[in-house]
């Protein structure tokens, strides 16, 4: 028969520390989940980007979704200045991003939920709309400036897979997010919708989502280490360059349109050449023109419609305006002729139809460089852009300064008046059909078309 020997008090002591250890560690183990984490410095001179954020998520058996822990933690030049954000998925467009920004009060933080139709600025959305339409339920946990300078949000997004924008894979070893940083914007503001300008430095990182994915329990809440490196095994990708197709839509509208004004241009100068046809080469320039204009909006009302159908940008508004314009200025064209055949002058339409024209190829020229800033055009598109308005300015600042000393583009070149210049294609007095166009002084003007005329009248009475 075996015996059990009584336990000293020393071996009693020691089992119940061993055992008080062990319960410590496995509470520990329980209530902790290792985060999900990516960090980037800045690569590039003159910007200082140093960005970390942090992950870790969970099944929500009683929601049957998925939760997330966010922890966003940056470094600000100065404690008024910059932002930092991240967002699900790979695009802006679609994103749900968290952006931070110092506040106007001394070591606090603002927090901002954003997205975008478009890669264009994000604007806010409440969390209380978010939560009303059945989708993420985000509350902040925790925003506080540590030690080392560096501004933290801890952030708890409930059901966040519920998101339509952009898709979430809490299983996902390879779950896209981008990420973005401004470290010259005045920020400063305790608002929640301060407009961010554009992003510095930006890139997406990729995240092994299922090595902080808790399939049950409560939510485990991400942290960001004090070593901030990327981990475990977060990659980046190169920040893509928005190119887009050579024969793709954006790019035929912008081919279309930068072409169209330049062919204004070329028609202001036909009705100020003196050709015996300069009137004709004027309307028939302006009309294939305004078409193709017309054609080019249209194209941008499509890719409009593809990114969402929202007018947010100056470039989308000009170009609804010039459309209008030339529907207007095309019809004033039309009345003018109409008129000027009846009357034989000029009227308040004639120089409504030169000062609306004049307003659209100014317009056009400076709305095609904004859709190339928005469009992120290489420096080979803004160069021809630019080579095209010069050529413009180089033509036309000439025609209206020799038209003010009353002389014409054939003046300038040499022709010669002859009787049968028109059939020959030369340079004639073309009358003042053309010259109804040309708004100048109103008094120099009538006693131009008075002694026009006149000169008129004497030669039939003499012949």
């Amino acid at each position: 028969m075996k015996t059990i020997s009584a336990m000293t008090p020393w071996s009693t002591v020691t089992l119940l520390s061993t055992l008080l250890l062990l319960s410590g560690f496995l509470a520990t183990s329980a209530s902790a989940s290792p985060s999900t984490q990516f960090c980037t410095t800045s690569t590039e001179q003159d910007v200082n980007t140093d960005l970390c954020f942090a992950v870790a998520s969970s099944h929500n058996e009683t929601t049957n979704a998925n939760d997330l822990s966010l922890h966003l933690s940056a470094r600000f030049p100065d404690r008024n200045t910059g932002w930092a954000a991240v967002g699900i998925g790979s695009l802006m467009q679609g994103s749900l991003m968290f952006a931070m920004y110092p506040s106007s009060t001394d070591g606090s933080i603002a927090f901002s939920i954003r997205t975008t139709n478009a890669h264009t600025a994000p604007v806010h959305l409440s969390a209380s709309s978010l939560a009303g339409k059945k989708g993420p339920d985000i509350h902040v946990t925790r925003k506080w400036l540590d030690e080392s300078g560096y501004s933290n949000v801890q952030v708890s997004c409930f059901g966040c897979d519920r998101w339509s924008g952009s898709t979430l894979d809490v299983m996902s070893a390879n779950q896209s997010w981008i990420w973005a940083w401004n470290g010259e914007q005045m920020t400063g503001s305790a608002s929640e919708k301060i407009g961010l300008l554009k992003h510095e430095d930006r890139g997406v990182a990729f995240l092994d989502m299922s090595t902080s994915y808790v399939a049950s329990g409560d939510l485990p809440m991400a942290q960001v280490s004090d070593a901030r490196v990327s981990s475990p095994a977060a990659t980046e990708e190169e920040p893509k360059v928005h190119a887009h197709s050579p024969f793709g839509l954006v790019t035929l509208h912008g081919f279309i349109l930068s072409s169209s004004f330049l062919a204004l241009s070329i028609g202001l100068l036909a009705i100020r050449s003196g050709l015996a046809r300069s009137f004709k080469y004027h309307w028939v320039i302006q009309l294939v023109a305004s078409g193709f204009i017309l054609i080019g909006c249209s194209m941008g009302l499509i890719l409009t419609m593809k990114h969402g159908g929202h007018f947010r940008t100056t470039h989308q508004w000009l170009g609804i305006l010039l459309g209008l314009g030339v529907v207007v200025q095309s019809w004033l064209g039309w009345r003018h002729h109409v008129i000027f055949v009846k009357i034989g002058r000029r009227t308040a339409v004639s120089n409504y139809h030169v000062w609306i024209g004049r307003v659209l190829v100014v317009m056009g020229n400076v709305n095609v460089a904004f859709g190339l800033k928005l469009g992120h055009a290489s420096k080979t598109k803004y160069m021809f852009w630019s080579s095209g308005v010069a050529l413009q300015l180089a033509v036309l600042i000439p025609m209206w300064y020799f038209w003010s000393r009353g002389k014409k583009i054939m003046d300038i070149v040499g022709a010669k008046e002859s009787n049968d210049g028109a059939e020959r294609g030369e340079y004639v007095d073309v009358g003042v059909e053309e010259e109804a166009f040309l708004v100048g002084d109103e008094e120099e003007i009538e006693l131009d078309e008075e002694q026009h005329l006149h000169d008129k009248k004497e030669d039939l009475e003499i012949k």
